[in-house]
């Protein structure tokens, strides 16, 4: 009885030492395995071209140590700002960006079509759950959708507004007309590169209705031709890209992409923004991810998950709408920007042009076309002038 039990006993520590040895194999392998591959922090690059001040340092810095934590990545971003709205269909054709700032006009765009070009992807919003937070006229709207997919995301918002210096101009402007008024010719500027918007301004200065001015047809004639050209005659200068206080400053006019401007004020010039009774035409940036990301599944997570980030209502508040003047998208966003503005003496105008402006339309080609040409014969008048 003694032997039988030993035995038992003996097969029961042969199988334990067996079990202990196997486990430890386990152990070896995967500690063997870790040392190779999951201690090693993986190298990552995420190339953006965006307009200036979408991008700000020290939010790339929390979320490039968010991502290491997260996922074992060293995260590096390569920042490109975009001068021209050609530029982001030039960056995404050569491969050299995966991620854009287009306004929401452009996605849809004949000169561009992004959403079917197969130049950006669509965006797996299970990473962007701050989307549901965009404010609703903002979501899943046809410009940022192809085949039930959303390719693009808003994360700004704003005027191609009319700012006045107050210094100069003590009453406020109420008409676009101001800027053809002969005694503030030269001491205004202009968007060079969105030729369009310039064009909406002078129809609705004529008096065309809001929902005509993107139609060559409905506004076209000499009263629009002439409009256009002594608007480019009669600028002092014209800016590029993002307006800098550099454009503005010693203007009594300028348009803008702004609703408040901290950094004219600190220099000594009270700039504010004003509604034109004929109305404000307005743009909507998106972020949009290109195809270099469709073979990495990794980075491509990253850069959704970087726009989810911009979408967090102290990010959308402080660091971006107002250091840049402009408007977040989401609803928690506005609520705290409306709380950090307070008694601003623009706040009354910002929530003006906040609650009623024209939205930028996808334009036809012949509307395009036309636009571009009369523009361009008006930059030719104002070098022969």
């Amino acid at each position: 009885m003694c032997i039988v039990r030993s035995l038992k006993y003996a097969k029961k520590n042969l199988c334990f030492i067996g079990l202990v040895c196997v486990m430890l194999v386990i152990l070896n392998a995967s500690f063997a395995h870790t040392q190779e591959t999951g201690d090693k922090i993986e190298d990552l690059t995420l190339r953006l071209l965006v307009w200036e001040g979408y991008a700000p340092e020290q939010e790339l810095a929390t979320f490039i140590s968010a991502v290491q934590k997260k996922y074992n990545i060293r995260l590096t971003f390569v920042i490109k700002n975009a001068s021209n709205p050609d530029d982001f269909f030039n960056e995404l054709r050569k491969g050299e960006v995966e991620m854009i700032s287009p306004a929401h006009n452009l996605p849809k765009d004949s000169r561009y079509n992004l959403t079917t070009n197969g130049l950006t992807l669509p965006i797996n919003l299970t990473h962007v759950p701050n989307y549901r937070h965009i404010t609703a006229d903002l979501q899943y709207q046809s410009w940022a959708m192809e085949d039930d997919a959303v390719f693009a995301v808003p994360v700004l918002q704003g005027p191609y507004g009319l700012a006045y210096n107050a210094d100069i101009l003590p009453e406020e402007p109420r008409s676009w007309n101001i800027l053809w008024d002969p005694r503030y010719a030269g001491r205004y500027t202009i968007s060079r590169d969105y030729y369009e918007l310039n064009i909406y301004i002078s129809a609705l200065a004529l008096g065309y209705r809001p929902e005509n001015i993107f139609s060559y047809d409905a506004i076209k004639g000499h009263l629009l031709e002439e409009r256009v050209r002594k608007l480019a005659v009669n600028a002092h200068s014209f800016w590029t890209g993002f307006d800098k206080e550099l454009y503005f400053k010693g203007k009594a006019l300028a348009t803008s992409w702004r609703s408040r401007f901290p950094e004219l004020n600190a220099l000594g010039e009270k700039w504010r923004i004003t509604v034109p009774q004929e109305g404000t035409t307005w743009w909507v940036d998106t972020l949009m991810i290109g195809h270099t990301l469709k073979t990495n599944p990794r980075l491509r997570r990253i850069a959704e998950e970087w726009i989810n980030y911009l979408l967090e209502p102290l990010v959308q508040t402080e660091s971006l709408a107002l250091k840049l003047g402009i408007y977040p998208v989401t609803t928690p966003a506005l609520t705290l920007f409306k709380k950090r503005q307070g008694h601003s003496p623009d706040i009354i105008n910002q929530n003006r042009l906040l609650e009623n402006h024209i939205s930028w339309k996808v334009l036809k080609t012949r509307s395009r076309n036309a636009f571009s040409l009369l523009w361009s014969e008006a930059l030719r008048a104002r070098a022969a002038d």
